[in-house]
């Protein structure tokens, strides 16, 4: 369930955003309970994933998911009463956003009170509470904690509105193959990433239908590309074509960005 006073737009923030640990459920509890939002089935072991804005150690904004496969529950948005509006509210909802789609979430659910409108102006639209899948009448918070006069909501295809992503909450994997730390940003028809690549690594010979062009921002990186050998180094960019074999090692190791189309669904 949300509750939101109210909501303008304003300058650049200099918070910091994290995804809050265990440690932060206790500040995160106090918050949701000076907000009037409910708390009871928030623990390390809930399914819920929370976003925080932190004002040097102070906790002062929250927003939270729950994941259930695609489906996301929208929850928990709160920003103490000293930091309302300044716009934290909307900031937290936009990283949130993000984390949806690199969540693999598609489709977001929410019941509010008192933020109807402005939800509707983020794209959400109003159903019958009965229409919502079971897996999400089935949570604690749909099925107990929130009065059945609230509003239920549903924001469809979360990857087609336009996400924010905030250094601090990419979700980094790592390459089986090399080891590689990568992180990735997904549109529709194209995306992005972003690796690290240890030394005396090798990507072994391999093509995919995307066509892709990496840069190198430190290191250097090899690519073999029919029977070529290209040495890349700071500031230097190649296109390796669709469906070309090529492979790809390193000596030092290298910090490089890669552009794709269409998807590659790898990564």
């Amino acid at each position: 369930m949300l509750q939101i006073i109210k909501y303008e737009t304003y300058k650049i923030s200099i918070m910091k955003f994290e995804i809050a640990t265990e440690k932060d459920l206790n500040a995160i509890k106090i918050l949701l309970e000076k907000n009037n939002l409910p708390i009871s089935d928030i623990s390390k072991n809930s399914a819920i994933d929370f976003i925080i804005a932190r004002n040097n150690k102070r906790i002062i904004g929250c927003i939270a998911i729950e994941k259930y496969g695609t489906d996301g529950f929208l929850r928990s948005l709160a920003v103490d009463l000293d930091f309302r509006n300044k716009g934290y509210g909307n900031q937290l909802y936009n990283r949130l956003l993000s984390y949806a789609v690199q969540n693999e979430i598609k489709i977001m659910h929410l019941l509010t009170t008192t933020a109807e409108k402005y939800f509707l102006k983020k794209g959400f639209k109003k159903f019958n509470r009965n229409e919502a899948p079971e897996i999400i009448q089935k949570t604690v918070e749909f099925s107990e904690l929130c009065p059945s006069s609230s509003v239920y909501m549903i924001l469809e295809n979360v990857s087609e509105h336009a996400a924010y992503y905030d250094g601090n909450l990419q979700l980094n994997h790592v390459d089986d193959q090399t080891k590689s730390k990568y992180w990735t940003v997904k549109g529709e028809k194209m995306m992005f990433t972003h690796f690290v690549v240890p030394p005396d690594s090798v990507f072994e010979k391999h093509s995919h239908h995307s066509e892709q062009i990496t840069y190198i921002l430190d290191g250097e990186l090899f690519f073999e590309i029919h029977d070529q050998v290209f040495h890349l180094k700071k500031g230097d960019s190649i296109v390796v074509p669709s469906n070309a074999e090529h492979k790809v090692w390193t000596q030092i190791g290298a910090v490089a960005v890669d552009s794709w189309t269409p998807l590659n669904e790898k990564y």
